[in-house]
């Protein structure tokens, strides 16, 4: 410290004697350097700059598998040739809009337009529109010409706002069916007259060649949106209506029925990763026809669901009571138990006891088939559906499934085939069925340049109704249910924007009263023209065979379709 006073102190000295020196250079400057204090200067303590990061250990999530356990529902085993559309791939981010266009043989038509619309941030807007169908003769099952015609229009809107803890959901969808029925006279030595024993028909005969029937379906909505609300709902009421424009048989007016309903799901949501609810159901059946009755249905759903690392549990139990004008109610109880295990991060065990009420409407009933000759359908309620399984991924790109299950249902749909003078229609007979049967399936993909499926399904079916108009209920009833399903379809892309899938499909039923069994090999390519445009055709029924998509009406033998789509 004496050092640095000396430094100071001798360095003003210095600058006394410069200024002196230059004093007397120039007289007319007066430079006076006063030091009120001693000059003490410090050094701040250097620290050095840590540069190197924080390694935190990565963490590995287990893989969430989720495969898709159920089957194709047993009770709409009514099949119909595969749609010869082009393979749609998943949609650019970036675009809002798809179009799409084909035509082909028999003409065939296949046009959709689809749009997402965020109108704001808190707004959305999904609107879609679509018309499929065909227009030619096919060789029916009893080797002769039928006119066939059958066009499908459906549009589709959802609306969907959301507000600060509550999202506002509003929507509906239409859907008309133009076709024609299988005129009766075409395969009996008809002359104008009624044969003996027919059942008469309505006068008006115009349904058998244009006939309509239109669905539509209108609801309202709301859902929680804020996690950190104690209680979460969602709730819907909403209106579906079936009709046909013109009447057949008897009917002293066009088959109506109308659907309003009211659901919900109110749960509790527990840190600890549990979850209590109670899902409710309200539905009114309500038609024209002097024939059918009214119905009303409630079903009770009380859960407790919980999720972890490895596993999913859900237990719970179904309470519905159905009621009839004509016949008693009747209470049905069923499981809802649903248990998944996750072990060695990629391999997922399952098991479940379910069922349930299963409405059977006709609605839905025209969803599988319009060929129909219905004015109601009782409503079906599966009071057991088990399942037991196995789905992995052991390998990158490698899934598979093994499962096995077994269905209890009363009053199942069992389609089956109806003459009734002047034309074919397929009709429903009631019964009690049960079945068992066994999965499995392999899937693979390789990058984007290969990808494979194959799946299997048997079934062994139980009719349990007794002797049916004096013949076999079991023959009948069965007839449209399958025994053997096998789909395998692969997929590759021998150049860039070109991909190219062929598959095949098969379905043997219970017995040979329908005709041959469904062989369908099928092969399709599209080839992208620009980054949202391309082009596309597929080929249906390569093999030319001949059968029958649902009991009379056949499928369309060799076909195709090409067309283009747009992303925007």
């Amino acid at each position: 410290m004496m050092t640095m006073k000396k430094i100071a102190f001798i360095a003003g000295m210095g600058l006394l004697s410069v200024s002196a020196l230059q004093a007397q250079q120039d007289s007319t400057l007066n430079r006076t350097v006063v030091v009120e204090n001693l000059y003490n200067p410090t050094v701040m303590d250097a620290s050095k700059i840590n540069v190197l990061p924080k390694v935190e250990e990565p963490t590995v999530p287990k893989t969430n598998i989720d495969y898709a356990t159920s089957i194709r529902p047993v009770s709409a085993w009514n099949y119909q040739a595969m749609q010869p559309i082009a393979r749609e791939w998943q949609p650019d981010a970036a675009y809002r809009g798809y179009l799409r266009a084909g035509y082909g043989n028999n003409g065939n038509v296949d046009a959709r337009l689809g749009y997402l619309w965020d109108i704001s941030k808190k707004d959305r807007l999904n609107v879609a529109a679509s018309l499929d169908g065909w227009n030619g003769d096919l060789a029916s099952l009893y080797n002769q010409d039928w006119e066939s015609r059958l066009y499908n229009t459906k549009v589709g809107l959802d609306y969907r706002h959301a507000f600060k803890k509550v999202d506002f959901m509003l929507g509906g969808a239409f859907r008309s069916q133009v076709f024609n029925f299988v005129d009766y006279k075409d395969y009996i030595d008809y002359e104008g007259d009624i044969p003996s024993g027919a059942t008469g028909p309505h006068p008006d005969r115009s349904f058998l060649d244009r006939q309509r029937q239109t669905l539509a379906h209108a609801y309202m909505g709301f859902a929680s949106n804020d996690k950190d609300m104690p209680i979460q709902f969602q709730a819907e009421v909403g209106l579906k209506s079936f009709k046909e424009k013109y009447p057949v048989m008897r009917h002293l007016e066009a088959t109506k029925e109308t659907n309003f309903y009211v659901a919900g799901d109110v749960w509790k949501q527990f840190e600890k990763g549990y979850r209590l609810g109670l899902n409710v159901r309200y539905d009114n059946y309500a038609y024209a026809d002097e024939m059918a009755d009214d119905r009303t249905a409630l079903e009770f759903n009380p859960y407790y669901f919980l999720q972890n690392d490895d596993w999913k549990v859900r237990l719970g139990v179904h309470i519905d009571w159905v009621g009839m004008e004509e016949e008693d109610d009747k209470v049905y109880f069923a499981p809802d138990v649903n248990v998944e295990y996750t072990f060695s991060d990629s391999y997922v065990f399952f098991a479940k006891a379910g069922g349930g009420r299963q409405t059977s409407s006709l609605y839905e009933l025209a969803m599988m088939t319009p060929y129909f000759y219905e004015y109601q359908l009782k409503p079906t309620y599966a009071t057991l559906d088990a399942a037991l399984g196995l789905k992995a991924s052991p390998a990158n790109g490698w899934w598979f499934l093994l499962s096995g299950g077994y269905q209890i249902r009363e009053n199942d749909v069992c389609l089956n085939l109806g003459k009734g003078y002047p034309f074919w229609y397929i009709r429903n007979i009631y019964g009690n069925t049960n079945v068992f049967y066994g999965t499995a399936e392999l899937r693979h993909n390789y990058k984007d340049l290969l990808d494979f499926s194959l799946k299997g399904t048997y079934y062994h079916w139980e009719y349990k109704n007794g002797v049916w108009d004096g013949g076999n209920p079991a023959n009948s009833a069965l007839s449209l249910k399958p025994e053997l399903e096998i789909n395998a379809e692969v997929g590759f892309k021998p150049m860039q924007g070109l991909r190219v899938n062929l598959g095949y499909e098969y379905v043997k039923r219970c017995n040979d009263m329908a005709g041959d069994p469904i062989s369908n090999l099928y092969l399709g390519a599209d080839y992208a023209l620009l980054k949202n445009l391309s082009v596309f055709a597929k080929f249906n029924n390569l093999l030319n065979k001949e059968y029958v998509a649902s009991y009379a009406y056949p499928a369309q033998k060799l076909n195709f379709l090409a067309g283009v789509s747009l992303q925007f």
